[in-house]
């Protein structure tokens, strides 16, 4: 078996190379939390090595904007210095490649009042529109992806000295990112074949509505926009460039027709939404709009969530995923929607990606949104498989195909 250190290397090479897929003279931007140095330290020499142009470290440190929120005034929070939208245009005018490096920690903002999170979510979304619609419609090469932290270890209830939990937990990311410990015809290679593979059945029934049904008692119908494409895996940027978004990532997925959601879906794992956790929650649609929803803890966050502007209470993305998958098998609720958006099937709130809808480059807008695609400055997903959803998909022909069967994805 390979060294920690040998097996964080080929960690920080895959998230390099499949994730943003790294060109020669390219930026890269790492956003990071600053007690994850170390490992920021080897992706950057990683980077420098695949000939990376310039490295630029984004620190966070959760504590200290913790602070912010309870105690800035107002005023403050509703505020972004200039230098904010200088940054980010700066790199997406250079193409740069971004890389984002997670951990959980559902209770970092717990006691901050939602509202003051919202003030300064909407502030910043405000004033970066530009960085979303860029990652958005692939405009760059990006990647989200894990870091082992000794919050999340606590968290999952791993045991030993903190250098045990720690590497116990990086363990289990190597596996559920398909890197070590996989079995022959498991690796990420072959795993990225198998969603192309989907993604092009799904693709070729043109479905025209989906329908949920579970244990719960979830029954709601989604429509398809005409025209809509299912990704899952790897994508390519406007240059043709290939990455994966999500490392790791078990879904296909699509956008709906923004008014065409009626119905109820019962929520099947925590969400954690600007540090809070929102959980056992039943959301209610009529003709898109979320019109009703309710939640055993965390109620207020959701109001805070569809409080940002009008997108927000609509959807954005359908997704599909195995309730058997790897992640789902683990036994672990992640506490972290990366991982647990890639355990079961989810939905999002917010906005939809354009590279869902065939033909939509360089449309506007107004343009999408009359082809069915919510506009949000958000995009918030929330998980609702389980083993007993099942989803049937209907096409134009009036015919009925399961699509899923307890849980089971078909295709």
């Amino acid at each position: 078996m390979s060294s920690i250190k040998e097996q964080l290397t080929n960690y920080a090479r895959l998230l390099l190379q499949e994730g943003v897929n790294l060109q020669k003279g390219q930026t890269l931007v790492i956003n990071v939390d600053v007690e994850n140095y170390t490992f920021a330290e080897l992706v950057t020499k990683e980077a420098y090595k695949l000939q990376a142009a310039n490295v630029i470290i984004n620190w966070r440190h959760t504590p200290i904007s913790k602070e912010r929120l309870l105690h800035a005034p107002e005023s403050t929070l509703k505020e972004v210095d200039p230098w904010v939208p200088a940054y980010y245009k700066t790199y997406i005018d250079k193409k740069a490649a971004f890389l984002s490096l997670i951990s959980a920690d559902p209770k970092a903002l717990q006691g901050v009042d939602s509202k003051r999170v919202t003030l300064q979510s909407s502030a910043i979304n405000t004033a970066i529109p530009f960085y979303h619609k860029a990652i958005m419609e692939s405009a760059v090469t990006w990647c989200i992806a894990a870091v082992a932290s000794l919050t999340w270890a606590n968290l999952l209830g791993y045991t030993g000295s903190d250098e045990e939990k720690l590497n116990s937990l990086w363990q289990t990311i190597f596996t559920l990112c398909r890197i070590d410990h996989t079995e022959p015809g498991q690796d990420m290679s072959s795993h990225l074949k198998r969603l192309e593979k989907r993604t092009r059945a799904l693709n070729a029934v043109h479905f025209i509505e989906l329908h949920y049904t579970d244990a719960k008692g979830s029954d709601l119908h989604i429509k398809l926009p005409k025209n809509h494409v299912w990704e899952g895996g790897t994508e390519a940027n406007k240059e043709g460039i290939l990455f994966n978004a999500n490392i790791p990532s078990e879904e296909v997925f699509t956008a709906p027709d923004r008014l065409g959601v009626n119905g109820i879906i019962h929520s099947s794992k925590p969400l954690i939404y600007q540090g809070n956790r929102i959980d056992n929650f039943t959301i209610t649609f009529k003709d898109g709009k979320v019109v009703d929803y309710q939640a055993k803890e965390g109620r207020d966050f959701l109001t805070s969530l569809f409080d940002i502007d009008e997108g927000s209470s609509y959807l954005g993305e359908v997704a599909l995923v195995d309730h058997y998958s790897p992640i789902s098998q683990s036994g672990h609720i992640f506490y972290e929607t990366l991982f647990d958006e890639n355990a079961s099937c989810h939905l999002a709130f917010g906005a939809a990606y354009p590279t869902c809808l065939a033909e939509s480059d360089g449309l506007s807008k107004e343009e999408l949104e009359a082809r069915g695609l919510n506009q949000s400055m958000s995009h918030v997903d929330f998980m609702v498989g389980s083993e007993s959803l099942s989803i049937t998909g209907l096409t134009d022909d009036g015919a009925k195909i399961a699509i899923m069967k307890d849980g089971h994805l078909l295709f």
